[in-house]
């Protein structure tokens, strides 16, 4: 397998966590394939892996999320109460319950997951891991500062010191949105929950959320996010006329946009094409609400790593929409809100405590003038 990873000076130390041997196999080898990874250990389980953390001291983890004696989600409560500083990413199968397992093990600490491939086809099944396992490689150099020199990656550099950048439009106001629209990917169903907590119920426009994950998990992410605040949260349906107040979220694997009728915004789930490998796609979401209202929106950049939201947020902020990007110390991985900052297209960078209440400002008119 070919990478664009550097080897740096310091190995990135894995452990896999996996019962089934197939599988063990095929994530150690992907793993060992990735220049600047080596793998040292392989567990059968939970108690096996909790005994090779402790001796070996890994910076990646993949954990399997149905292993006897000890579970995923028990091993990662154990790593957590260890105090051990592994990055974990949980390795599930595509069902409700793994889906409610891995939102669980999010909030316990997890980074990310990766979905275990279910084509009869090994060939595919092998390249759909060697994908996943990569993106994760990349995310966890990322957050422990080992050299990257990627071309998937971005370049470090200083990160904007200002806490809020206001940037008026030719006419000198920011515009009254007509709808929300936010990005999100690695640490975003925590993100989101402290999000949604933060909303009333009565917000004068809907919001629309593109959140990478897979199909079935972004259906109970909704539901999870749905018990956490006043706002009202879904996964969105294709053809439905978008409520006031209310929180759509698109389904995993597919892309979601909004077309502009007199009822209001309608929103679409299609099939298209992945933009940029992202499926859904924030672009493909903030390219649609360009579309329908230009400058009357508010767009907002959380937690995540890469650039999906980039070509969107320009479009946006051409047309006069005000955009929100989250700041480097409360994202789990500063990628996405980067890109938006450093391209100068954030009116204001914000820790993610005080996003919720900015759009509420912003949708009640307050602070609507640009200082």
């Amino acid at each position: 397998m070919s990478s664009d990873l550097s080897t740096g000076t310091t190995p990135l130390r894995a452990i896999v966590a996996d019962d089934t041997s197939l599988y063990r196999r095929m994530i150690t080898d992907i793993l060992k394939a990735i220049p600047g990874v080596e793998v040292v250990g392989a567990a059968f389980d939970g108690e096996d892996c909790l005994t090779l953390a402790d001796k070996l001291k890994p910076d990646l983890i993949t954990l399997d999320m149905q292993m006897p004696r000890r579970d995923g989600l028990s091993t990662l409560e154990e790593l957590k109460r260890r105090k051990l500083s592994a990055e974990v990413i949980m390795v599930c199968s595509q069902t409700v319950e793994s889906a409610e397992q891995t939102l669980q093990a999010f909030r316990i600490g997890a980074l990310d997951m990766i979905l275990k491939p279910s084509s009869s086809d090994f060939a595919a099944n092998k390249k759909d891991l060697e994908s996943q396992l990569l993106n994760q490689v990349l995310t966890v150099r990322a957050r422990s500062g080992k050299r990257i020199t990627s071309a998937a990656a971005s370049r470090v550099r200083p990160q904007p010191t200002a806490a809020s950048v206001p940037r008026p439009t030719s006419n000198g106001r920011i515009k009254t949105p007509k709808c929300v629209c936010i990005g999100v990917s690695t640490g975003g169903p925590q993100a989101l929950g402290v999000l949604i907590q933060g909303l009333p119920g009565d917000l004068p426009v809907p919001i629309f959320i593109v959140q990478h994950m897979p199909p079935v998990f972004t259906k109970s992410l909704a539901e999870h996010l749905n018990r956490g605040g006043k706002a009202r949260v879904t996964e969105a349906v294709d053809g439905e006329v978008a409520v006031n107040g209310k929180v759509y979220i698109a389904p995993g694997g597919k892309h979601m946009k909004v077309e502009k009728t007199s009822l209001g915004f309608k929103i679409r789930i299609t099939n298209d094409a992945p933009m940029g490998s992202c499926k859904p796609s924030v672009d493909y979401l903030f390219n649609s609400v360009d579309d329908c209202v230009g400058g009357e929106a508010l767009a907002i950049i959380l937690t995540g790593m890469g650039s999906d939201g980039l070509a969107g947020c320009k479009r946006l902020h051409k047309s006069g929409a005000r955009v929100i990007a989250q700041d480097a110390d409360s994202c789990v991985v500063y990628g996405m809100p980067r890109q938006i900052a450093e391209n100068n297209l954030a009116h204001e960078v914000l820790p993610l405590n005080a996003v919720a209440s900015r759009i509420t400002q912003v949708l009640s008119k307050q602070s609507v003038l640009c200082s």
